[in-house]
């Protein structure tokens, strides 16, 4: 769907309910159980996980594991992600999902190292002319509308070429734009301070709504990020996996009862209970991994009773009981806010300077503590030994419960010819 201007596509965002808080599309974990629990704590828009394009048209049960949009009355608004090069493969995999969502979004910002091979993501910034034909191919053929998610291009610290593309996909039928203020280069440890200086000069460059992407840790970093940049909404990624209560200050939207970690894992699990995520339990554990990640350090036995677990039930077992043992959180939104307890905020070193056009202070980022130093040599290799010996331990306790189940099935089998 292509709006005749950009009024129209305000219309259409207000239409939406012109959300202030989003959940970022996130590989194999913004899944609906997540999603439904984010918009029970104040989201008010989701994307779907990021989904390859190619492999969704050619491969069957690719779709069924990726896709997993929920009724309308639960699920929306929802904006369905797509990566891939070739319009008219994206445009057939757009087709897939047209009706369950409310906008087809294109990936141009995964910066892993995969999207270079696969030719996806944030890699086709540097072929502009690329983004802007499966913008202009799939805004003409498809019947809902059609946004894109990026990032800085490489290289331009004016920020001359990522505005002059974003105004070309937005003249090529581009409804919405969400800009994430690093480059591809800014990743993982080197993801340094998000460039709200570059969201705001977009959003001043475009007569379209802008999402701004990158440094939300906590309520406050949204409304900072809402006021200096102009952005229609703000979206969150890794802060949201840790704290999905962020965007409501940890403060139940029914109760006004502070949430901690215990109280989301537990929401979380629930919420399993009746929306088992499409990959199961891999899923399920990395999220609680993430939402208590400060007590499962505290008390690793219970992190290797949670790699063992093989149902929702034992998950929330464990959790209930790393719960009773009690541990040290980091407390989000309150003055006892501790990071050094926190998934989140342990890696944002503060020796991680903001680009020189950044005129903003983020949420305060931690030096690492000597727990989270890199390990040596030696650490990681008895790490690994580790991770392989319980992989072994598992596969074996796996095996025997196959065997034994084999075993009685073939006794209750002879005692039926006897």
């Amino acid at each position: 769907m292509r709006f005749s201007t950009p009024a129209h596509a305000w219309d259409w965002w207000r239409s939406l309910g012109a959300p202030r808080f989003v959940a970022a599309p996130m590989v194999d974990q913004s899944e609906l159980a997540f999603r439904s629990l984010c918009r029970e704590l104040g989201v008010g828009l989701c994307y779907t996980p990021m989904m390859h394009a190619r492999l969704m048209t050619e491969v069957r049960t690719y779709q069924k594991l990726h896709f997993d949009a929920g009724s309308a009355e639960v699920d929306r608004p929802l904006f369905g992600q797509l990566a891939g090069h070739d319009p008219q493969v994206v445009l057939a995999a757009a087709r897939l999902i047209e009706h369950d969502v409310d906008a087809v979004d294109l990936n141009f910002g995964c910066p892993q190292a995969i999207a270079r091979k696969g030719r996806y993501g944030a890699f086709l910034l540097e072929e502009p002319g690329v983004p802007v034909s499966l913008v202009e191919t799939l805004a003409r053929e498809l019947s809902v509308p059609v946004t894109a998610k990026l990032r800085i291009l490489p290289d331009d610290a004016r920020l001359e070429r990522t505005v002059e593309l974003c105004q070309q996909m937005q003249e090529a039928g581009a409804a919405l734009l969400c800009l994430h203020g690093r480059t591809r280069m800014q990743n993982k440890q080197l993801s340094g301070t998000s460039n709200w200086d570059a969201i705001k000069q977009l959003v001043e460059a475009v007569d379209i709504p802008v999402i701004a992407n990158g440094g939300i840790g906590s309520y406050e970093d949204a409304e900072a990020c809402l006021a200096h940049t102009g952005a229609a909404a703000v979206m969150s990624s890794e802060g949201l996996l840790e704290n999905p209560a962020l965007f409501c200050r940890n403060r139940d939207p029914q109760t006004g009862a502070y949430i901690d970690q215990d109280a989301l894992a537990q929401r979380y699990l629930k919420i399993c209970e009746e929306q088992p995520p499409s990959k199961g339990l891999a899923m399920s554990r990395g999220h609680v991994f993430k939402l208590v990640h400060g007590g499962l350090r505290q008390q690793p036995q219970l992190r290797d009773e949670i790699l063992s677990t093989q149902s929702t039930a034992e998950l929330h077992t464990v959790c209930s009981r790393l719960a009773e043992v009690g541990w040290t959180q980091p407390r989000f939104h309150t003055d006892d806010f501790d990071p050094a307890h926190s998934w989140y905020f342990r890696h944002r070193q503060a020796s991680l300077q903001p680009p020189a056009s950044a005129s903003f202070e983020p949420s305060p980022r931690p030096h690492a503590t000597d727990a989270d130093a890199a390990p040596t040599r030696d650490e990681a290799a008895a790490a690994a030994l580790e991770k392989r010996d319980r992989k072994r331990a598992d596969s074996r306790r796996k095996r025997g419960r196959r065997d034994a189940s084999r075993q009685q099935k073939q006794a209750v089998a002879n005692a039926n010819d006897a």
